[in-house]
């Protein structure tokens, strides 16, 4: 009973390693026996070609469609203020937004015409944030706020009359 428990423990290992990739073996009646323990592979588990006995490429394709999901952030839900300030060789805009909970990351002041203005000069920046993979908290609306900026050099600020931050439910606009 030992040697068979020993073997199936070996034959997991091996193929949760990815070193026992050979679609005939002597392993597949054992890896079929084991497949009891199998976290959801969508592949038999009897052949150990390409999938592994715990089912690791499942969590693998699922982690890559999160991290596609998240690679474009999302409009915050609120702009609360934004500031003009002027510095070397251009001005600095900052805003703070709220989030609608807890855990957003990655903020930035994204411009979608590459910081250019439309045909009125004005000049659009979209306040975007990633928003967290797991589910979190909504608290007070201080611990939901988040600052940032962007720097705009003198040469793209000449083109522009106006500079609006846009959020999901608001927008600000300030003069130069």
């Amino acid at each position: 009973m030992k040697k068979l428990v020993c073997a199936f423990f070996v034959v997991g290992m091996v193929s949760s390693c990815g070193l026992g990739n050979s679609a005939g073996s002597s392993a597949g009646s054992a890896g079929s026996a084991g497949s009891a323990g199998s976290s959801g592979s969508a592949n038999s588990a009897g052949s150990f070609g390409g999938s592994s006995l715990f089912g690791r490429r499942n969590r693998a394709d699922k982690r890559a469609d999160a991290a596609a999901a998240i690679s474009t952030p999302g409009l915050i839900s609120v702009v609360k203020e934004a500031k003009f300030e002027r510095a070397r060789g251009g001005a600095i805009i900052r805003a703070r937004g709220v989030a609608p909970r807890q855990g957003y990351y990655n903020a930035k002041l994204f411009s979608p015409t590459d910081l250019k203005p439309d045909e009125n000069g004005v000049l659009t920046l979209e306040f975007r944030a990633k928003e967290p993979q797991f589910q979190t908290n909504v608290l007070s609306e201080h611990s939901r706020e988040i600052d940032v900026g962007i720097f705009i050099s003198e040469q793209k600020l000449n083109a522009a009359n106006s500079i609006r931050v846009v959020a999901r439910q608001n927008q600000i606009s300030l003069k130069r």
